[in-house]
């Protein structure tokens, strides 16, 4: 018998009361524990992403001067600024034509690649290693590999162009030439994560389906539209999105291989931020900037998964 059961009943009953207690405070302590370890990322994320965006949205409606001193409210002027700005409006145009030109070939080049992982045998582990490698690297020492490559007096690209005895490329100093190069990182870039994306869309589609379709005779492009691409229509937005993301948000290849130029024919939206809110020190217009593509981003995100999706919930 234990010392609370032959212990007179007030004594006993002290014990229990006791027990209980110090059973319900280490009930709370374990509720407490989860909130503890959450804190200090609930901490980071309100300090550095919502107060600056809240920082961001009330500012687009003031003139801030930047030596300090108070703000001027201006209401919508600093988005009727930037929507009427002939460069804002390049940059805006720019970003458009630089999606255009690395979402699909990024989704398509990214599950061709995903397609020749899945058929690797026991390779698999080792090609699917060096196909995710460019997502891995330090994105702004690619882009300065990248701007040897393209240097228009000795890089790689022209010293190829050469050995076919064509004529060299001013790549990245020539208008007509700059954003396209850009967008070719952008592409390298983007395809490897796409791959990943729809090499493990590809691992859930079930053996029992894989075999019917062989059965039945249906192979090679047959297959991917009427049997594969469809089972992965949730990988395909996903990745459509990511892309779209990366895409729109491009920033560190243009401001490592051109810094938005020549005559601002690669300058990007984000890069447009940039120097509107630390080269010319127009925090409002940039913080209007910022906002807009922060909604555009929203919309065009919830009008890709109604259209591939088909509205379906």
């Amino acid at each position: 018998m234990t010392l609370a059961e032959t212990a007179p009943p007030p004594a006993r009953a002290t014990a229990e009361v006791s027990a209980t207690r110090a059973a319900a405070g280490r009930a709370r302590r374990g509720r407490l524990v989860p909130f503890l370890l959450v804190l200090p990322a609930a901490a980071g994320i309100v300090l550095f992403v919502l107060v600056p965006a809240l920082l961001s949205f009330v500012g687009s409606f003031f003139r801030i001067p930047i030596a300090g001193g108070p703000w001027t409210f201006v209401g919508l002027a600093n988005y009727q600024r930037v929507l009427t700005d002939p460069i804002v409006l390049q940059a805006i145009g720019n970003t458009l034509v630089y999606s255009a030109l690395t979402i699909v070939p990024s989704l398509a080049l990214g599950l061709a690649l995903a397609l020749l992982a899945n058929r690797a045998g026991r390779a698999r582990p080792l090609v699917r290693t060096l196909l995710f490698l460019p997502m891995t690297a330090n994105l702004v020492a690619m882009a300065v590999v990248f701007r040897w490559i393209f240097n228009a007096q000795d890089g790689f690209a022209n010293q190829l162009l050469a050995v076919l005895g064509l004529a060299p490329v001013n790549w990245l100093g020539d208008p007509s030439t700059s954003l396209l190069t850009v967008a070719l990182v952008g592409v390298w870039r983007t395809a490897s994560l796409t791959m990943m994306i729809f090499f493990a869309g590809l691992a859930t589609i079930p053996v029992a389906i894989d075999e019917a379709a062989r059965a039945e005779g249906i192979r090679g492009w047959a297959k991917l539209t009427r049997v594969t691409l469809p089972i992965m229509r949730p990988t395909v937005v996903f990745a459509t999105v990511l892309s779209v993301l990366a895409s729109v948000q491009v920033f560190d290849t243009v401001n490592v291989m051109t810094q938005g130029g020549p005559q601002g024919s690669s300058e990007t939206i984000l890069t447009m931020i940039w120097k509107l809110g630390f080269s010319y020190f127009d925090l409002g217009a940039a913080s209007a900037l910022s906002l807009l593509l922060l909604l555009a981003l929203i919309t065009v995100g919830i009008l890709q998964r109604r259209t591939l999706t088909g509205g379906a919930r």
